[in-house]
Parts: C-alpha cells; structure tokens; sequence
C-alpha cells in the first residue's frame, strides 16, 4: 500500500495540489480536509490547492483519507452537496482501496508499476 500511497502523493504534486500533514488539533478533530468541504463547513485553515492530512494517523488510513478528500473534493466543484459527495467518496475510497489491495496481492515479485488510475461514477 505504501507504494500506491506515495504514487497518489506524487500524482497530487503534478496536479498542484499541496498535501499537508497537520495535527488533528489545527483539522479541529477531522481526519482531512479538502477545500470544497471547508468552505461548506465554515473551515477556515485550509488554502484551495491543498488537502490536509491528519499526520498522527497510521499510513493506510491516510492513503484512505486522501482519496476520500480529493474525490469529495471535485464533486463538491461539480455541484454535488457537502453529503452527496461525503457519500459517494466513501463508496469510491472503499472500492479503490479495494483494488489497490487486490493489485499489490497480485503483484508481489513482480516489477513496481508507476501509477495506478482510479475512476468513479459522476452519476446524480
């Protein structure tokens, strides 16, 4: 999972998106944060090209956490609820992490792989 976790951290990088480790205490107890959630929550400590990441968490919940943060994230931009889009990103995040587990058990011995994709529905 680590390999696929710091895929996903390079990916953001190349997109401009700043992934930022903090304490639960300035995420004001949240795991993560994204900006299109902050604006809707009235969460003010967060810029619009980063994502925050709660750095106390063990690797695999942040893995998690950012594709959670960064799914929610664009169906907020797109239209969808604060809730709608927190739905519908623990749907994906679940299935992603899924895949990823799947394609590391099928991997293992095997040459690494440079990226991985993740698609999701955009259905309303």
């Amino acid at each position: 999972m680590k390999k696929h976790f710091e895929d996903l951290l390079a990916w953001c990088k190349s997109k401009g998106i700043k992934v930022r480790f903090t304490t639960s205490k300035e995420l004001s107890d949240f795991a993560a944060m994204n900006p299109g959630a902050a604006k809707k929550m009235g969460f003010k400590n967060i810029k619009k090209d980063e994502m925050l990441i709660d750095v106390e968490l063990p690797e695999d919940v942040q893995f998690r956490n950012l594709i959670h943060e960064l799914i929610e994230n664009e169906l907020i931009a797109d239209g969808d609820s604060y809730w709608v889009a927190h739905k519908k990103s623990l749907a994906a995040e679940a299935w992603a992490v899924k895949k990823a587990e799947k394609f590391v058990s099928k991997r293992k011995g095997k040459a690494p792989i440079r990226s991985a994709t993740i698609r999701i529905s955009r259905s309303k």
